[in-house]
């Protein structure tokens, strides 16, 4: 006899963390899953879409590590659209460039990309990358518009860009979403590192009021405590085992990536938070392209230090 399965326990969207390497050290990751190693098989990672499908997921988001870095992200992204899934992933967009940007946008309906600062300085010392993070960012932005997906921009806010108005930056890029996180600690996976970053509720308020915003589709930026990010996402790391997403040490449920269904209805979720946070909104929309360009000019303050560099 099959189980039962409560469906009031499972969200219309999960997070997949589909691999744990990374090409950036950012101080304050908490995804960095410490006790994991290896991946999925392709056979056994193309099993995982269908399963979500067949329990009610409406979407799905790609996350890493960065995502780029499997090797079977195609197939994945193939088979989750497939398989009739909203399909989004999340990158640090250092490895995105036309060439894949084009071949997955058949399957992909949004690409978040990871920017936390209008200072290249500050990027620099969070641990994203090259000096050039910033022009970058704006490029790649431009490229996702352009073969017609979703843009959402994700900010973590630490002590290094806590007194930052980045209205003009988010204005120039102009996604379709933006994400604004305050900083977690996980113990096990970022206390060391994230300790001088942390900020406190209020500070994390101040913030958020001062970068309050229309986006140019009408949106307005989602601002994620910590307290309201608990419990309010249905993860999967590398492995195919879903976790708690609560602020501490992380905890894992039991899970055969084979059979999802026996063990989805243990993982603590809180569906209030994840409609609080703006966990849905309309993301299987097809009028991505309406967003005007970005405008790569030497005129463009924030990729000037990328033409000097020869970048662009």
């Amino acid at each position: 006899m099959e189980k039962e399965i409560s469906i009031n326990n499972i969200p219309p969207s999960v997070n997949w963390h589909i691999t744990k390497k990374c090409n950036f050290n950012c101080k304050y990751c908490f995804a960095g899953f410490n006790d994991v190693k290896g991946t999925l098989s392709k056979e056994v990672a193309l099993k995982i879409p269908k399963q979500f499908k067949e329990l009610g997921v409406e979407k799905l988001n790609i996350a890493g590590g960065e995502p780029l870095l499997y090797p079977h992200l195609m197939d994945v992204l193939k088979e989750s659209k497939k398989c009739g899934l909203t399909v989004t992933m999340i990158s640090n967009g250092s490895l995105l460039n036309e060439n894949n940007i084009k071949e997955m946008s058949p399957y992909l309906d949004w690409i978040g990309i990871s920017l936390d600062s209008c200072d290249e300085e500050i990027q620099y010392k969070l641990g994203r990358g090259s000096k050039y993070h910033i022009s970058n960012v704006i490029k790649k932005a431009q490229l996702i518009k352009k073969y017609g997906m979703g843009l959402k921009i994700n900010t973590v806010v630490t002590k290094l860009n806590l007194h930052e108005d980045m209205r003009p930056l988010i204005s120039q890029i102009s996604p379709h979403r933006w994400k604004v996180f305050q900083v977690m600690k996980r113990e096990g996976e970022n206390h060391d590192s994230v300790e001088p970053l942390l900020i406190t509720e209020d500070e994390f308020q101040k913030y958020s009021k001062r970068n309050e915003m229309v986006l140019e589709n009408g949106s307005t930026p989602k601002f994620e405590t910590n307290e309201l990010m608990n419990r309010s996402y249905m993860m999967l790391d590398p492995l195919g085992r879903f976790y708690h997403s609560k602020n501490g040490p992380i905890e894992y449920v039991p899970t055969d990536p084979l059979d999802l269904a026996s063990s989805i209805d243990k993982v603590e979720f809180d569906h209030d938070a994840f409609e609080k946070r703006g966990g849905i909104y309309d993301w299987d929309k097809n009028e991505m392209t309406a967003n005007k360009d970005i405008q790569l000019s030497k005129e463009n303050p924030y990729i000037l230090s990328a033409f000097e560099g020869g970048r662009l």
